[in-house]
C-alpha cells in the first residue's frame, strides 16, 4: 500500500508583516501523524515557503528579475527556519524515512533557479526533491502549482526576440510592497497589512479599505493611495513591456488610458470593471484547465515556460494543483473513465466579505491523501474535519 499526501500554498515566511503562517503546531502534528505510515510521500504543491513577499526581496527593490534571482542568498532560508523551527523539525523527521517532493510555485520560484537556495534547503531537510512539476507514470498523475495557467503569473516568450518574460504578477507584488505597503505600515497594525493581502476576491478590497479607514479613523484615503500606486505601476517600463509582448492590442488601449486620460476616478472604474469580470469568471478557472488536461485538449508542455523539466508528461488521469487558495475536488467521467482534479487550497487565511461593512477571517487547513492499493482511494479533509472520500477504480 502506497500513500501520497498533498499540501499547498502554506506561504511560510520570514516573520515580516506578510508572514501570516500561524499554524506551526497544526503543521507539526499533521506531518508527524502521517510520518507514522509506512511508504508515504509528501508533496508540497507550490508556494510552500514565502520568498517573494519577504523582507530580503523588498530590500532589493525593483531590480531586474534575473538579477534578483541571482542575488538572493541563503540568509532568506535561514530566516524562515529561525521563525518556524517546528515546521523544519517536522519535515526533517519526515524526510529521514520518506521522500518529500517540493513543487515550485510563483511565490517561491527563486528556489528553482538559485542553486544556493536549493542546496541550503536540501541541507536542512533530508530526502527533499525540488521540482518544477511532478508526473507519476504509474498513476498518470500530474502535480503542478497552477500559476502556469494564470496569464498574470506565468512566464511567456517574446514572439519577436524569443526571450523569456517573467510574470507581471511578480513585479506587481514587489512594486506594491515597496510603494503601498510601506505607507500602510505607518497607519495600521501588522495584522491589518496581512489581511489586506488576503482579501478574496480582490474586488472587495474597495469596501475593505473603506472599513479600515473608518475603524482606525485614518487621515489617509487608502483606496485613492492604492489606486495611485497601482496606476503608477502600470505606467512603468516593465508593465508596459509585459503588456506589449502579451497583449499588443490591449497595450495600445492601456497607453491611451494611462497617459492621456488618467485620473483616479476613471482608474477606479477600470479596475473595478476588470476585477468584477475576474470575480465572475474566477469560481475555479483551474478546474476548467484541469478538465481540458484530463480530456487531452491541452498540451501541458506549451504552458510550462520557465518550468521546463526533462521529465516527460504522458497521459493524465489525475491533476493536483494549488495557487488559487480555494480547495476543490472533482471527478470527471471522460470517455467512460473516471478522472479527477484536486486543488489543495491554502493554509493562508482568507478574508471574505459577509456584507458591506462586515468581513471575516477564516482558515481551512486542507490536505489531500491518495491511498493506492490496486484502487486509488482519495481522501480530502481540513484538519480535524473529513470532507470527502472517493475510490477510483
Amino acid at each position: 500500500m502506497k500513500r501520497y499526501l498533498f499540501l499547498s500554498d502554506l506561504h511560510i515566511g520570514d516573520g515580516s508583516a506578510k508572514d501570516d503562517f500561524k499554524y506551526d503546531d497544526a503543521f507539526e502534528k499533521t506531518i508527524n501523524d502521517f510520518s507514522l505510515f509506512n511508504d508515504i510521500e509528501l508533496f508540497i504543491v507550490g508556494d510552500g515557503f514565502e520568498l517573494l513577499e519577504s523582507t530580503k526581496v523588498s530590500q532589493f527593490g525593483l531590480i531586474d528579475f534575473e538579477e534578483l534571482v541571482k542575488k538572493l542568498d541563503v540568509d532568506l532560508i535561514l530566516e524562515i527556519e529561525k521563525r518556524h523551527p517546528k515546521v523544519f523539525n517536522s519535515l526533517r523527521k519526515f524526510g529521514k524515512y520518506n521522500k518529500i517532493h517540493y513543487v515550485i510555485g510563483n511565490h517561491d520560484y527563486y528556489l528553482l533557479k538559485n542553486s544556493k537556495l536549493q542546496e541550503k534547503l536540501k541541507e536542512l531537510i533530508p530526502n527533499l526533491e525540488i521540482e518544477p512539476y511532478y508526473y507519476d507514470e504509474y498513476l498518470n498523475l500530474l502535480v503542478i502549482h497552477g500559476n502556469q495557467f494564470d496569464p498574470v503569473n506565468k512566464f511567456t516568450i517574446n514572439n519577436k526576440s524569443g526571450e523569456i518574460i517573467p510574470p507581471l504578477g511578480d513585479y506587481i507584488v514587489r512594486y506594491m510592497m515597496i510603494n503601498f505597503d510601506k505607507k500602510l505600515e505607518e497607519y495600521v497594525p501588522d495584522y491589518v497589512i496581512s489581511d489586506y493581502d488576503n482579501v478574496r476576491p480582490t474586488v472587495d478590497l474597495f469596501h475593505w479599505f473603506d472599513l479600515i479607514v473608518k475603524t482606525y479613523d485614518l487621515s489617509i484615503d487608502l483606496l485613492e493611495t492604492w489606486l495611485t500606486e497601482f496606476l503608477k505601476m502600470m505606467r512603468s517600463f516593465e508593465a508596459k513591456e509585459w503588456m506589449k509582448s502579451n497583449y499588443p492590442f490591449l497595450s495600445i488601449f492601456s497607453r491611451l488610458f494611462l497617459n492621456k486620460i488618467g485620473g483616479i476616478k476613471f482608474g477606479e472604474l477600470l479596475v473595478r470593471l476588470t476585477m468584477n469580470v475576474r470575480k465572475f469568471k474566477n469560481t475555479d478557472y483551474l478546474l476548467r484547465k484541469a478538465n481540458r488536461i484530463l480530456s487531452g485538449s491541452i498540451n501541458v508542455k506549451d504552458h510550462i515556460v520557465g518550468y521546463e523539466s526533462e521529465k516527460e508528461i504522458g497521459n493524465v488521469d489525475g491533476v493536483i494543483m494549488g495557487h488559487i487558495h480555494k480547495n476543490n475536488f472533482k471527478i470527471f467521467n471522460i470517455k467512460n473513465k473516471p478522472k479527477y482534479y484536486i486543488n489543495c487550497g491554502s493554509w493562508k487565511p482568507v478574508v471574505e466579505k459577509l456584507r458591506r461593512n462586515v468581513f471575516q477571517r477564516k482558515n481551512e487547513l486542507f490536505y489531500a491523501l491518495l491511498t493506492v492499493d490496486g484502487d486509488i482511494e482519495i481522501t480530502t479533509a481540513t484538519i480535524n474535519s473529513l470532507r470527502r472520500r472517493e475510490v477510483i477504480i
